[in-house]
């Protein structure tokens, strides 16, 4: 079930951000793993496009209704395990990509707009304990996608849903790619 949802928020969120697909034909994705959480309110996926392989993050709450796309880095899927050599870790940061988004609510002057899609950059600290991460909230973030200073505050509850879901069920997604001997790019 999880799979399903996952792969037709990613259609949905993919054809908003204008990737390319043949005329009358559907964009086709690989689920490379996903996982949701024990009430399955919540779930994260990582996908891959079979026209270009391109791979994304896919996170959804069912209870906000929301969900968000982040393009997949090697540094972004491994954020947790790279510690500094005094045990702390550098903050995250990373675009996350909102499609069907109706403006006029908090957080529109964040990021960058085209028609209903929103891409807000995110700047998060967080710490890890026992193998969990543990989110340092409030988030930042900017007014533009080339930013090098984060000094606003994502205000809108949401958004701060998906961010933490992202960031704490990493190491879960971690365990099933591994399992799996999923290959990643």
């Amino acid at each position: 079930m999880a799979k399903k949802i996952i792969l037709l928020f990613a259609l949905i969120l993919l054809t908003a951000a204008g990737c390319e697909a043949a005329e009358n034909e559907d964009v086709s994705f690989d689920t490379l793993a996903a996982i949701e959480s024990a009430d399955q309110t919540q779930a994260l996926a990582l996908v891959q496009k079979k026209d270009d392989n391109t791979v994304y993050f896919v996170i959804a709450d069912r209870n906000l209704p929301a969900m968000a796309l982040i393009p997949y880095s090697p540094e972004l899927y491994n954020f947790y395990q790279n510690p500094d050599q005094y045990g702390s870790y550098p903050p995250l940061i990373f675009f996350m990509i909102l499609a069907e988004q109706a403006r006029g609510q908090v957080d529109d002057e964040l990021g960058e707009w085209k028609d209903d899609l929103h891409a807000v950059p995110v700047y998060a600290l967080f710490k890890v304990e026992n193998g969990q991460i543990i989110c340092d909230k409030p988030f930042f973030s900017a007014d533009s996608l080339e930013a090098t200073h984060f000094h606003s505050e994502i205000k809108n509850p949401m958004h701060t849903q998906l961010i933490e879901v992202f960031m704490t069920q990493m190491p879960r997604l971690h365990e099933v790619i591994t399992s799996n001997n999923v290959i990643l790019p």
